[in-house]
């Protein structure tokens, strides 16, 4: 409308008419093909009216007819195309989704005697996934856990994710201890290591951007805590491999709790001796929290590190009260947040309770509130 009426305030020499184009090219952003049409036919109609109007029909107006009819039929072409590509990318997304739901399931509130919440952020914007992981199983052993971080971060890692929660999940359900779980993990990372995916069938697409399929000389492993929690939760057993420190809050207090250290899953045969497990017993309102190193490596604007233990006690000693799983995560997701808008590494954070008795149930949800 602002093209006609600059075209018929001005005098016959200035023609404004070829501006319509610039209507159907902003449909194009908007509008399916058929609508564009419709822009485009609208436009035609008018200019051939208002020319008609007021006279000036001439050779520029056939110009003007001929480009803005070109660009109509070439921008519902286009149209057509951004649909299609629109269409895949919700399919790519959708796809993206169901990979993250089977290999980082949702955690529940409870699981038997433990209570837990937990986030879980990728670097990328872009991806619903990324080199963090954790998994929790209830076994005939006791509930496990794994929380680790994979080499690398981003779509990059996934490969990797996925051997390292696969295989725990089936080794947490079948070996007796937290070492022997451990000891299946490094094979299966030693195997990825040692055995690179080849290039699909077909012509398909690799698994890995060409140069970048792990092999021989390159290092495929991932720093893990697996946690093996006791019938009633109030006893936990640690196998640190190479991970964070766990934090526990108690008593409104956070601090670290005491771990044996040892390599990375992954490089189980450069170990000289087997890695130590620690047991820990829980008193009844303690957290448990592991997390990977994303979270103490966000920077704020300055490059200063998140201080994670101060925090948490900061926040245990500003709240007055006891803190649950959920209250305690939201504000550890939130206040990294604050810290370090722009995060760099993927990160995760889960912190496990055991639950209260049936006596201690009442106090617990009026805490939770």
């Amino acid at each position: 409308m602002a093209t006609l009426v600059l075209d018929h305030v001005t005098p016959p020499r200035y023609f404004f008419g070829a501006l319509l184009t610039a209507s159907v090219v902003l449909a194009l952003f908007t509008y399916p093909p058929l609508g564009v049409l419709a822009v485009g036919a609208a436009g035609c109609v008018l200019l051939v009216v208002t020319e008609t109007v007021e006279d000036y029909v001439g050779p520029m107006t056939i110009v003007a007819l001929t480009v803005l009819a070109a660009v109509t039929v070439l921008s519902a072409a286009l149209c057509v195309v951004r649909q299609r590509a629109e269409s895949r990318f919700r399919s790519v997304q959708a796809v993206a989704e169901a990979v993250q739901l089977a290999l980082l399931r949702p955690l529940p509130a409870r699981i038997g005697p433990l209570r837990l919440a937990g986030f879980y952020r990728a670097a990328d914007d872009e991806a619903l996934i990324g080199g963090d992981l954790y998994s929790v199983r209830p076994t005939p052993f006791g509930i496990r856990v794994i929380v680790g971080d994979v080499k690398g971060k981003g779509v990059s890692a996934t490969q990797t994710v996925a051997t390292v929660i696969s295989s725990f999940q089936e080794a947490a359900l079948l070996q007796p201890s937290l070492d022997q779980v451990a000891e299946r993990i490094d094979v299966a990372l030693q195997l990825d290591r040692d055995n690179p995916p080849a290039e699909p069938m077909g012509g398909g697409r690799p698994a890995y951007a060409r140069g970048k399929a792990p092999g021989p000389a390159d290092e495929v492993f991932a720093t893990a805590v697996l946690l093996e929690f006791a019938a009633d939760a109030r006893a936990v057993r640690i196998l640190d491999r190479g991970h964070q420190p766990l934090l526990t809050v108690r008593h409104g207090t956070a601090s670290v709790l005491e771990m044996d250290h040892s390599l990375p899953l992954g490089m189980g045969d450069l170990l000289t001796a087997p890695p130590r497990t620690v047991t820990h017993a829980l008193d009844p309102g303690d957290i448990l929290l592991a997390y990977s190193d994303g979270v103490t490596e966000a920077r704020d604007s300055s490059g200063t590190f998140y201080p994670l233990r101060e925090q948490l006690q900061a926040h245990c000693t500003d709240t007055g009260r006891a803190v649950s799983p959920t209250g305690l995560v939201t504000f550890l997701e939130e206040d990294v947040a604050r810290w370090a808008p722009a995060l760099t590494d993927d990160l995760v954070a889960i912190a496990l309770q055991p639950a209260p008795s049936h006596d201690e149930s009442s106090t617990d949800r009026a805490t939770d509130e």
